[in-house]
């Protein structure tokens, strides 16, 4: 099992890098952030105050978006608390790939690209992870570097079992870091082509999870 573990952070640590990649795309293409909620519904109070519609609406969009994919996450996984290697996740990883691929082809440079990487982002988000009994989400670090801050501090109280966690957080950040990195990168050097690889990585981290709940599997039988 503790393999299964090993495998399972390598799976999210990278779902956590496509979350930086593709909010890093949003910033860097459309001055825009696809998954940072908290600050686009503050936005929608401010534009609302200098009534800037135009913009309140992008912000509305974005919310909305974002919002929408959580619910399709919510009917793809059910009501269940406990974290389970289902098909679903690796289908649903899959289809996001292929959607960004889609969305190259027909809406490059359009304003609805961003929603849809909005919505696809409220997906990922919405998926039910646990690992070792935490909770994780891997499209945006607020609540990431919150909990890492929390655990150095039971760290400096004395408690040593804890290790692992400012591990975890600390892995988890910098892969979001590492995929705003690349993308930004992928950007300046190849401009659009990007996408390609985007999509390519989230459909490898499909089949991945494939693997991973197929060896799973076969560990229990």
């Amino acid at each position: 099992m503790e393999q299964i573990n090993n495998k399972l952070f390598l799976w999210i640590s990278l779902l956590a890098f496509l979350g930086g990649g593709m909010n890093a795309f949003a910033i860097l293409e459309f001055s825009l952030t696809a998954s940072h909620i908290t600050g686009s519904v503050t936005r929608i109070s401010t534009d609302l105050v200098y009534y800037n519609i135009p913009h309140l609406k992008i912000m509305l969009g974005l919310v909305v978006a974002f919002f929408t994919g959580a619910i399709v996450s919510g009917i793809i996984i059910g009501s269940g608390r406990d974290f389970e290697l289902r098909k679903r996740y690796g289908d649903t990883f899959i289809f996001i790939g292929v959607l960004l691929k889609l969305l190259d082809i027909y809406l490059y440079a359009e304003v609805l690209f961003v929603f849809i990487l909005a919505f696809s982002l409220g997906l990922q988000n919405g998926l039910f992870i646990r690992y070792r009994g935490m909770v994780i989400r891997t499209t945006h670090m607020t609540g990431t570097v919150t909990d890492l801050g929390v655990v150095i501090g039971h760290y400096l109280r004395g408690n040593r079992e804890i290790t692992w966690k400012m591990k975890y957080y600390a892995m988890n950040i910098l892969s979001f870091i590492t995929g705003g990195l690349l993308v930004g990168l992928g950007l300046k050097y190849l401009g659009r082509g990007i996408i390609n690889y985007m999509s390519i990585a989230y459909i490898l981290s499909g089949a991945y999870y494939f693997l991973l709940r197929d060896r799973y599997y076969k560990m229990k039988r």
